[in-house]
């Protein structure tokens, strides 16, 4: 990690390779810091080697200094949270979720429906499907029942799609011995399990372009038919491992394509969450200090998306250092933004010039909401269209809004009171929130102010409705 001297006023000055240019950083400043300036969650998984004390404590620090949002490699899939049938084994979930809530940290949970870890007694119900269904629902049933409430969101079906092309991965036990709609079910269960929690789709690939022959293409109609169908989808989590060829062409895939995919699923108000990235170069070739500037640029470019699309949240890195990676599994290397020392490459500089630069459009700039509510008497302190200046919330579980188009998108809280005024102060429109979003259909086009209450946080924000 950077020594970043804790004296007050002092700033360090950094040469950005990965940003290309010069910048200073206070000396309080992280990645977690501006990533909840930004109303944005960053992050990185956690794994056993870490609970059964295999890995240094700086590794620890280093974790929980610059990152708000969590997700364990293996340890709440299948085959570790039911090894054998009916027999449940939470101890490490469990040891991550209480990491999790000592460091206020945001807990993602994967995976509940996947073609991969599944313990080998389930194969024993592959040509039952009644048998089969039983299973995964008392799964789901027990495994997001046990964590209601703690974690926050759900890959609830794991890259059930076929890498050749667009179709349902076929050798899966769930799609062999089901069919397709044990993805409808599986949502649907996990959403009785927990009504709170965010559910996702999670799929790798979707960087590679958003047409009828590519993975997102595909995967978008079936959200299409999920939502018209009332399945309880929430978002979609893009894993984006992308590999850097080191040749003219450099990567698979491209920020602008999964840019194209949120836009998308905004149209049908779902989210997108970069959920497992990582950028590697081929084993085995000598990765150049130019190698890593671009590396950097294109850590940057994907958490751009994150930043500037209104139906985005999520910038989740697969990994903390080079030395404990899973992309030697893949004949791939150095894709994350610690190197084996744990100290930050030029891909950490650029993603955190990123968030200290980053102005929100115009259009979503929040108002200043720091001075307490005293709206029972005439000395109410006010904003510039006379509306009661309410606290906002700190850190990772404030809430947050964006809109996009007449969709308005509210995070951080499950029941919301929503107030619309127009410019002059003027009530338009009153509502209450319940699934994480408001529809503004009624509202004409135009700039309003928005006010979203819940319990003692509070947030005042300008819109742009268009």
């Amino acid at each position: 990690m950077r020594n970043l001297f804790p004296v007050s006023g002092l700033v360090l000055s950094v040469a950005l390779i990965g940003a290309g240019f010069v910048s200073t950083f206070a000396a309080d400043e992280t990645l977690r810091s501006y990533a909840e300036k930004n109303g944005i969650y960053i992050g990185a998984i956690l794994n056993s080697q870490w609970f059964g004390g295999g890995l240094p404590s700086q590794y620890e620090q280093v974790h929980k200094t610059q990152f708000n949002i969590v997700v364990a490699e293996n340890e709440m899939k299948f085959d570790a949270t039911e090894p054998s049938e009916n027999r449940f084994n939470y101890n490490n979930g469990d040891k991550m979720v209480r990491y999790a809530k000592q460091n206020g940290m945001r807990i993602r949970g994967h995976a509940l429906a996947w073609h991969s870890q599944v313990p080998n007694w389930v194969n024993n119900y592959k040509n039952d499907k009644k048998k089969l269904l039983s299973v995964l629902k008392n799964h789901i049933n027990n495994v997001v029942g046990h964590w209601k409430g703690q974690v926050d969101e759900w890959d609830v079906v794991n890259e059930a799609i076929s890498n050749n092309e667009p179709q349902w991965r076929g050798y899966s036990v769930w799609y062999q011995g089901i069919g397709p709609e044990f993805i409808d079910s599986a949502f649907v269960w996990a959403h009785a399990a927990d009504p709170d929690a965010e559910l996702c789709y999670n799929d790798y690939n979707l960087e590679q372009g958003v047409n009828p022959k590519a993975k997102a293409g595909f995967l978008l109609e079936q959200v299409k038919r999920w939502v018209a169908n009332g399945i309880p989808i929430h978002c979609v989590g893009s894993q984006t491992h992308v590999e850097d060829t080191t040749t003219d062409k450099h990567f698979i895939g491209s920020p602008d394509s999964l840019r194209s995919l949120a836009r998308e699923l905004a149209k049908l108000n779902i989210k997108l969450k970069i959920t497992e990235l990582d950028i590697g170069f081929k084993s085995g070739i000598n990765v150049s200090k130019s190698d890593l500037e671009r590396q950097g640029k294109t850590f940057r470019e994907y958490l751009d998306i994150i930043l500037e699309e209104p139906n985005a949240d999520t910038y989740l890195i697969w990994g903390v250092s080079d030395k404990w990676s899973w992309l030697g599994g893949l004949n791939r290397q150095k894709g994350l933004i610690y190197d084996d020392n744990l100290k930050p490459k030029p891909a950490f500089d650029s993603i955190l010039v990123r968030l200290q630069n980053f102005e929100p459009p115009q259009d979503t700039v929040a108002t200043d909401t720091t001075t307490n509510d005293t709206t029972v008497t005439d000395t109410t302190t006010k904003d510039s269209i006379g509306l009661p200046i309410i606290p906002q919330s700190a850190g990772p579980g404030s809430v947050t809004m964006h809109i996009a188009g007449h969709t308005l998108f509210i995070a951080g809280t499950q029941s919301a009171k929503v107030d619309v005024f127009d410019m002059q102060g003027r009530p338009v429109f009153s509502t209450k929130c319940e699934k994480g979003s408001v529809e503004l259909n009624r509202i004409s086009d135009g700039l309003y102010m928005v006010r979203v209450r819940s319990g003692s946080a509070s947030l005042v924000q300008k819109i742009s409705i268009k």
